[in-house]
């Protein structure tokens, strides 16, 4: 493989690896609490609906959710703000579906509402988490030229509607925009691919056991088509937010995209050595 290629890819697990230890990282969260309809309350005290750390008030006020629409009510003198803001009263609370989400801080602490399907919960970050600096690298197989491979695009118009879940259970439906063709060490693989917004494919590939890799598989981007054909990098396979923290909704793979053969190219999972 020339020196370019090496130094580049070189750079980008670099940037993926500093990546996981930046304040507000995969690392850094501490918590996801799925909201009740009405009252949910908010602080550090035991039995808190949404959990802060210890170091935050025992009490800071509550979360409301009255069907799609979730309100914060703060605790008298509570210390919040929405972004650099103070909050100063009730205040609607956006989720991470809406154009502009409410960013609520405690401190340094950051929550933000999250909407699963029918459900909605608090995702939590905490930079304080000893997890930012403790926690494994990121590992990686050695880059192999045999795993930069040429795939056949099958184009799907319209996209292929497939219905799915995350891992907590949530429905989803993925617009698959083409079945992508490919060998790996002499293995046929046809996994779906869902249409970037800058024209490249991104896949969520499960690979046979034995491979040293995340079980519950990994993502990469194509590189921009030429024609019906399309470049995948597989030393660029990374692992989804769910290798790193309990507290993400990582989706999972579609049944073709659950290879029969290991790929012994991109990321490694520290567990598993």
């Amino acid at each position: 493989m020339n020196t370019d290629y090496l130094s580049t890819l070189s750079a980008w697990r670099d940037e993926m690896s500093a990546g996981l230890r930046k304040p507000y990282s995969w690392l850094a969260l501490a918590g996801l609490f799925w909201l009740a309809e009405g009252e949910n309350s908010l602080g550090s005290a035991a039995g808190c609906a949404v959990q802060l750390p210890a170091r935050a008030p025992a009490a800071l006020g509550s979360l409301w959710l009255a069907g799609s629409q979730v309100t914060l009510r703060p605790a008298p003198g509570a210390q919040l703000r929405i972004s650099a803001a103070p909050v100063d009263g009730e205040t609607r609370l956006y989720d991470d579906h809406a154009e502009q989400p409410s960013l609520l801080f405690w401190e340094d602490v950051r929550m933000v509402v999250l909407k699963r399907g029918a459900r909605y919960a608090v995702r939590l970050w905490d930079p304080q988490r000893p997890e930012r600096s403790q926690a494994p690298d990121r590992t990686w197989h050695p880059a192999d030229p045999a795993a930069r491979v040429q795939a056949r695009i099958e184009r799907h118009t319209p996209p292929r509607v497939v219905p799915s879940v995350d891992i907590v259970g949530t429905p989803r439906e993925l617009k698959i925009a083409a079945t992508l063709h490919f060998e790996y060490a002499g293995v046929a693989c046809a996994p779906d691919a869902e249409l970037l917004a800058d024209g490249r494919y991104s896949l969520m590939l499960k690979d046979a056991p034995g491979s040293g890799n995340y079980g519950g598989g990994r993502f990469v981007e194509s590189e921009l088509p030429a024609g019906d054909t399309v470049v995948l990098d597989l030393n660029r396979l990374y692992n989804p937010p769910c290798a790193f923290t309990p507290y993400a909704t990582c989706p999972v793979p579609t049944p073709n995209s659950v290879l029969p053969v290991a790929i012994l190219a991109g990321e490694r999972y520290p567990a598993d050595g």
